[in-house]
Protein backbone atom coordinates (compact mmCIF):
# COMPACT_ATOMS: atom_id res chain seq x y z
CA UNK A 1 0.00 0.00 0.00
CA UNK A 2 2.55 2.90 0.73
CA UNK A 3 5.51 2.88 -1.53
CA UNK A 4 9.36 1.71 -1.28
CA UNK A 5 10.66 2.72 1.82
CA UNK A 6 7.34 3.41 3.76
CA UNK A 7 5.10 1.34 5.60
CA UNK A 8 1.72 1.08 7.83
CA UNK A 9 2.19 1.83 11.07
CA UNK A 10 1.93 -1.20 13.63
CA UNK A 11 -0.41 -0.62 16.44
CA UNK A 12 2.50 -0.32 18.88
CA UNK A 13 3.85 2.70 16.49
CA UNK A 14 0.06 4.21 16.77
CA UNK A 15 0.69 4.27 20.53
CA UNK A 16 4.25 5.94 20.36
CA UNK A 17 2.75 8.58 18.49
CA UNK A 18 -0.30 8.66 21.25
CA UNK A 19 1.76 9.01 23.75
CA UNK A 20 4.86 11.55 22.58
CA UNK A 21 1.68 13.70 22.38
CA UNK A 22 1.03 12.96 26.07
CA UNK A 23 -0.80 10.36 26.72
CA UNK A 24 -0.12 7.62 28.81
CA UNK A 25 1.41 4.46 28.39
CA UNK A 26 -1.89 2.35 30.38
CA UNK A 27 -4.46 4.79 28.76
CA UNK A 28 -2.68 4.11 25.09
CA UNK A 29 -3.14 0.38 25.83
CA UNK A 30 -6.97 1.05 25.96
CA UNK A 31 -9.77 0.64 23.57
CA UNK A 32 -12.21 3.30 22.32
CA UNK A 33 -12.33 7.24 23.35
CA UNK A 34 -8.83 7.88 24.90
CA UNK A 35 -6.37 10.50 26.14
CA UNK A 36 -7.29 14.36 26.29
CA UNK A 37 -6.48 16.73 23.67
CA UNK A 38 -3.70 14.04 21.51
CA UNK A 39 -6.45 13.85 19.02
CA UNK A 40 -6.66 17.44 18.31
CA UNK A 41 -2.95 17.40 18.04
CA UNK A 42 -3.59 14.92 14.89
CA UNK A 43 -5.79 17.16 13.38
CA UNK A 44 -6.04 19.33 10.72
CA UNK A 45 -7.57 22.50 12.57
CA UNK A 46 -10.19 24.64 10.86
CA UNK A 47 -13.39 23.47 8.92
CA UNK A 48 -12.02 23.63 5.39
CA UNK A 49 -12.07 19.69 5.63
CA UNK A 50 -13.73 18.79 8.91
CA UNK A 51 -17.06 19.69 9.97
CA UNK A 52 -17.74 22.14 12.56
CA UNK A 53 -16.91 22.53 15.44
CA UNK A 54 -13.50 20.73 15.08
CA UNK A 55 -12.82 20.22 18.51
CA UNK A 56 -9.57 20.69 19.95
CA UNK A 57 -8.10 20.58 16.32
CA UNK A 58 -4.52 21.97 16.81
CA UNK A 59 -2.29 19.82 14.31
CA UNK A 60 0.31 20.67 16.35
CA UNK A 61 1.59 17.24 15.76
CA UNK A 62 2.19 17.85 11.97
CA UNK A 63 -0.21 14.77 11.18
CA UNK A 64 -2.94 16.89 9.67
CA UNK A 65 -5.39 14.02 10.12
CA UNK A 66 -8.36 14.68 7.47
CA UNK A 67 -11.70 13.15 7.69
CA UNK A 68 -12.05 11.06 4.78
CA UNK A 69 -14.85 8.28 6.51
CA UNK A 70 -15.34 4.72 5.78
CA UNK A 71 -16.42 2.93 2.68
CA UNK A 72 -18.88 0.21 4.35
CA UNK A 73 -18.66 -3.58 2.73
CA UNK A 74 -21.22 -2.45 0.18
CA UNK A 75 -19.59 0.52 -1.28
CA UNK A 76 -21.37 3.62 0.97
CA UNK A 77 -19.28 6.42 1.98
CA UNK A 78 -20.40 7.47 5.44
CA UNK A 79 -19.53 10.01 7.51
CA UNK A 80 -16.71 11.88 5.39
CA UNK A 81 -15.94 15.68 7.06
CA UNK A 82 -16.87 13.89 10.30
CA UNK A 83 -14.66 11.28 11.19
CA UNK A 84 -11.03 10.80 10.12
CA UNK A 85 -10.24 6.67 10.39
CA UNK A 86 -6.66 4.65 9.42
CA UNK A 87 -5.54 1.37 9.50
CA UNK A 88 -2.61 -0.29 11.54
CA UNK A 89 -0.28 -3.17 10.01
CA UNK A 90 -1.46 -5.25 13.28
CA UNK A 91 -4.20 -7.68 13.28
CA UNK A 92 -6.64 -7.29 15.61
CA UNK A 93 -8.82 -10.57 14.96
CA UNK A 94 -8.72 -13.07 11.41
CA UNK A 95 -11.07 -10.14 10.40
CA UNK A 96 -10.14 -6.82 11.48
CA UNK A 97 -6.84 -4.52 12.47
CA UNK A 98 -6.55 -2.40 14.78
CA UNK A 99 -7.14 1.08 13.94
CA UNK A 100 -7.69 4.66 15.06
CA UNK A 101 -10.45 7.10 15.29
CA UNK A 102 -10.64 10.72 14.78
CA UNK A 103 -13.87 13.03 15.03
CA UNK A 104 -14.75 16.38 14.70
CA UNK A 105 -16.66 16.24 17.86
CA UNK A 106 -13.98 15.09 20.32
CA UNK A 107 -10.34 16.12 20.91
CA UNK A 108 -9.73 12.60 22.16
CA UNK A 109 -8.14 9.29 20.04
CA UNK A 110 -10.57 6.20 19.74
CA UNK A 111 -8.77 3.07 19.38
CA UNK A 112 -10.47 -0.02 18.09
CA UNK A 113 -10.52 -3.40 15.96
CA UNK A 114 -11.90 -2.46 12.50
CA UNK A 115 -13.64 -4.36 9.90
CA UNK A 116 -11.08 -5.45 7.07
CA UNK A 117 -14.20 -5.27 4.93
CA UNK A 118 -14.44 -1.36 5.31
CA UNK A 119 -12.67 1.15 3.89
CA UNK A 120 -10.71 3.72 5.80
CA UNK A 121 -7.64 6.09 4.96
CA UNK A 122 -3.57 4.89 5.53
CA UNK A 123 -1.37 6.49 7.16
CA UNK A 124 2.71 5.65 5.80
CA UNK A 125 5.54 5.77 8.09
CA UNK A 126 9.34 6.41 6.59
CA UNK A 127 11.06 3.36 7.16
Amino acid sequence: ICPEGWHVPSDEEWMELEMFLGMSEVEAFNQELRGTDEGGKMKESGTNHWNSPNTGATNSSGFSGLPGGTRSTNGTSISIGYHGKWWSSTQASAASAWGRSLSSSFSLVSRGPANEGNGVSVRCLRD
